[in-house]
């Protein structure tokens, strides 16, 4: 007797610890797992606390119904089950084993051994579904050491349960056989509660081990509040039910007849069924709590990031009114301007003035409106920029990329940039550059340069007298040595409007301006310092703001830079004038008439810009238009520099590269071999130099840097510099006004002139040699169009894009770079629709060249055309 008492109060104990445990690590992270441990708990209970507590009460087990007696178990086994189908992968779900199936012989056994000490319908049902948690549980466990290698969770939850039915199993058979066998009940009995604890400790390994569900946001007082609760609630039910019991028994027994206490002890269980429903539905009620908790929380989110998108799309809208104003502003200046440079072109054409200065002033003024265009295009180029730039921010597609540079040189540009602008509203501009400052550093130039001139375009923006003052200098105290990295402090002063105190959260705020109502005619994006902030944390650098509304602000920058050289700055003033003067004298330094280089480029027109650009430096050009003739020459002749296209077709420049590096007894594998290109994308040049060129240029190139290039590869003891007075340099007679003894009606003569050096007999040459191509173009551009070879369409317009813009056929190269991006995009309504204007503007340009040059047109046609690729050359800064 003592051990059936004692049998039945282990269980209950059991049970209720291993609930309140699962309610606890539900409240605490919600996981479906933890809520089908609950169900098993909660329905063990509704069955267990009836059963132990009448025992304990009255010392017999319950005479009543089945469904008292077991409604709780048979649903424990129903959610044990799905417990065990819950925490298995896809993959366990579908595989099988043999040995899976053993419980099902067995179970068959124990069910024809048990079945007459039960009722048939609920034995059938018990053992059926234990006999399936025995199998998937083995299911997990062939699983786990078939894939145990691969890093497969081990099932622990599966071992839990599959030890529960057979202790379940064992107590069963055991109960069904006389003394010594029937003491085995025992033993199996308090094992079976055991493994309670042992699900609930699987359980907390199982998600553990996963780590995956993040903790519940629900605040921990309220959990340990919900925990306590339930376990007064749990404790205060149980034990009372029981003393509830006991005094109903003995309240009973005293009062009623001998006869009639077997019939009215019947209420007990009745009660006892009661309380361990209310047992049942208070943990409902906790679970119930913690998922209104859970969803009111995940309101308040959903209502937080409602707000917040909400004054996002606000502030996007805004952003998008200002950027269409900002955008319409130099877009209306560009055309206005523009009428008006046609209205005093067409004027002047028609009635040219006689007098010399008369036409001076026509075209002063000309260049007037030429100017504002330039300005407003320069506006609406840098708001594109920082819509770009804050895109790929965003996007995490915008990388540092560190190399060697001068800080001199990037102050050099600033300046440029900021004096006149700053000129312009009257502002007092001025440089203060510590001396010591080393001069040659380790980092990104271009976004340096960035960060500069952001910080002083906003500071030049917002403010209308006074001045602006950018200083640098170094925050370490001690000289730096090469390869250490010093702290930049680059500061913007200005004494401009300042900014309210409550603003300054919002400064740094992507696509907002603050104070409107004071700035609403100032232009801007809001993009500027949102971008500059991003920048300097992208470098581990930081930016700091001091204002006083109405006074002024300072912005202020660190940015850690590693030194190359401790050569320093020096007088910066001094160096930047020296600077101006090296750029002026540059051009025709040297000569090179014993050199002898090969240019090895598809399109017959950049072969003639790069021989004519070079024409002064007397070196001796070899020219090619494919990969397959650049090997034939470099297999008899030693060149001293390679110039080679990238992009040819058949061959390109890469794999030329490689061949004239493999060629047996090559007259040219040590020969610098410099790569041209448009890939002018982040990382680009450290690809081509890992390739095995010497070095890189990116197209459009401008010819002061090939001229450098050259000179810093050819042989010394080729180079004769030439004398530094400039008088190479200037232009032949009527350089200046080349224009007008070459006029060609629809093209800006005075572009071409530049890109050719206003080197007259250059530019009629190439005019001359896009007679000569064009035909063959139009023959290719409408085969192309027939054929729906929109690829090749593509490559036909990029090259007519960039002949037609080196002549100055603006209009035709603008048409054929929508054409390009179209034939890229794969747009064919907008090729089928500018297909003819195209090729009307091209008529129309090949006319007005032929008038132009006194040329016949039969001399210059050649149907196959030439080329696909242009090799861009900037004109030179006079």
């Amino acid at each position: 007797m003592i051990l059936d008492y004692a049998e039945n109060g282990v269980q209950l104990i059991s049970v209720l610890i291993a609930l309140l445990l699962s309610l606890f690590g539900y409240i605490s992270r919600k996981n479906r797992g933890w809520l089908w441990a609950i169900i098993f708990f909660l329905s063990f209970l509704l069955s267990s606390y009836y059963w132990t507590s009448y025992f304990l009460i009255m010392g017999v087990e319950p005479n009543v119904s089945a469904l008292m007696a077991y409604f709780g178990w048979n649903i424990a086994y129903l959610a044990l089950l799905a417990l065990v189908i819950h925490v298995k992968t896809g993959e366990e779900r579908k595989y099988f084993h043999p040995l899976m199936l053993l419980p099902v012989p067995l179970n068959i056994w124990q069910l024809s051994v048990y079945l007459p000490f039960g009722g048939e319908l609920n034995s059938i049902y018990q053992v059926t579904v234990c006999t399936a948690i025995a199998c998937l549980s083995l299911q997990s466990i062939c699983w786990y050491a078939k894939n145990r290698k691969s890093g497969a969770r081990p099932p622990r939850v599966a071992c839990a349960a599959l030890l529960f039915v057979t202790f379940e199993f064992g107590m069963w058979t055991t109960s069904c056989f006389d003394v010594p066998v029937s003491y085995f009940y025992f033993p199996f009995s308090l094992l079976c509660s055991g493994s309670f604890l042992a699900i609930v400790w699987a359980l907390k390994r199982h998600y553990h081990a996963e780590s995956s569900p993040p903790p519940d946001p629900m605040d921990i007082r309220v959990q340990n509040a919900l925990k306590l609760t339930y376990l007064g609630v749990v404790l205060t039910s149980s034990m009372g039910g029981i003393l509830l019991g006991v005094w109903m028994r003995n309240a009973l027994t005293a009062s009623a007849r001998a006869d009639a206490v077997s019939g009215i002890y019947d209420i007990i269980p009745v009660v006892l069924f009661i309380i361990s429903l209310f047992l049942v539905a208070f943990a409902v009620t906790i679970i119930l709590i913690v998922n209104f908790r859970e969803r009111s929380i995940e309101n308040g989110k959903l209502q937080e990031a409602r707000k917040i998108a909400e004054h996002s799309s606000a502030v996007k809208s805004d952003f998008l009114a200002n950027v269409s104003h900002e955008i319409r502003t130099p877009i209306n200046a560009v055309l206005g301007m523009n009428e008006m440079i046609l209205r005093e072109s067409l004027h002047a054409r028609d009635v040219l003035p006689r007098e010399r200065e008369e036409i001076r002033a026509v075209f002063s003024e000309i260049c007037g409106y030429a100017g504002n265009i330039e300005s407003a295009g320069n506006s609406l180029l840098s708001l594109i920029n920082d819509i770009l730039d804050l895109s790929r921010i965003e996007a995490g597609k915008l990388e540092i990329t560190k190399v060697r540079y001068k800080l001199s040189g990037v102050l050099s540009d600033v300046n440029n940039i900021i004096y006149f602008k700053a000129r312009s509203k009257n502002l007092e501009y001025r440089v203060d550059i510590e001396e010591d400052l080393p001069d040659e550093l380790f980092g990104d130039e271009i976004r340096v340069r960035q960060v500069m001139i952001n910080l002083l375009n906003n500071a030049v923006k917002y403010t209308d007298r006074g001045s602006i003052r950018l200083t640098i200098r170094s925050t370490d105290r001690e000289k730096p040595a090469p390869g250490e990295t010093i702290r930049l402090e680059i500061s913007v002063q200005d004494t401009g409007i300042g900014i309210r105190p409550e603003d300054k959260e919002r400064l740094f705020r992507k696509f907002e301006r603050v104070d409107m109502e004071r700035n609403s005619t100032v232009e801007g994006s809001g993009l500027g310092l949102a971008i500059t902030q991003n920048l300097l944390e992208m470098m581990d650098g930081s930016i700091d703001v001091q204002s006083v509304y109405g006074e002024g602000s300072t912005f202020t920058a660190v940015l850690p830079q590693q030194v190359v050289s401790c050569e320093p700055v020096g007088d910066f003033h001094e160096s930047y004038i020296r600077s101006i003067r090296s750029v002026r004298t540059h051009r025709g330094l040297f000569r090179a008439p014993d050199a002898r280089i090969l240019i090895a480029d598809d399109t017959r027109l950049n072969l003639t810009v790069a021989a004519g650009l070079l024409k002064k430096t007397g070196i001796r050009i070899d020219a090619v238009t494919s990969g397959a003739e650049a090997l034939e020459r470099t297999r008899a002749t030693a060149y001293d520099i390679i110039l080679m296209d990238q992009r040819m077709p058949n061959m390109d420049g890469t794999e030329t590269l490689s061949r004239i590096r493999s060629q047996k007894n090559g007259a040219n594998r040590e020969t610098p071999v410099i790569c041209m290109t448009a890939d002018a994308v982040s990382g680009a040049r450290e690809r081509y130099l890992a390739a095995g060129f010497t070095d890189y240029l990116t197209k459009p190139i401008d010819s002061h840097v090939l001229e450098q290039m050259l000179m810093s590869y050819l042989p010394e003891d080729k180079i004769q510099p030439t004398a530094e007075d400039g008088a190479e340099d200037e232009p032949p007679d009527g350089g200046a006004d080349g224009a007008e003894s070459i006029r060609v009606e629809g093209l800006d003569t005075r572009k071409g002139l530049q890109y050719c050096q206003n080197d007259e007999e250059l530019y009629r040459t190439l005019l001359r040699e896009f007679l000569r191509s064009t035909e063959g173009k139009k023959t290719e551009l409408r085969e192309a169009y027939q054929l729906r070879d929109w690829k090749r369409y593509g490559l036909l317009a990029h090259t007519l894009k960039s002949t037609s813009g080196m002549i100055g056929a603006d209009m035709l190269s603008e048409q054929a770079r929508r054409l390009e991006a179209a034939a890229d995009a794969g747009l064919t309504a907008t090729i089928r629709n500018e297909h003819e204007n195209m090729l009307a503007e091209m008529t129309s340009v090949t006319e007005a060249i032929y008038k132009a040059v006194g040329a016949e047109k039969e001399r210059f046609s050649e149907p196959d055309g030439t080329g696909e690729q242009m090799f861009e050359f900037l004109p030179e800064e006079e």
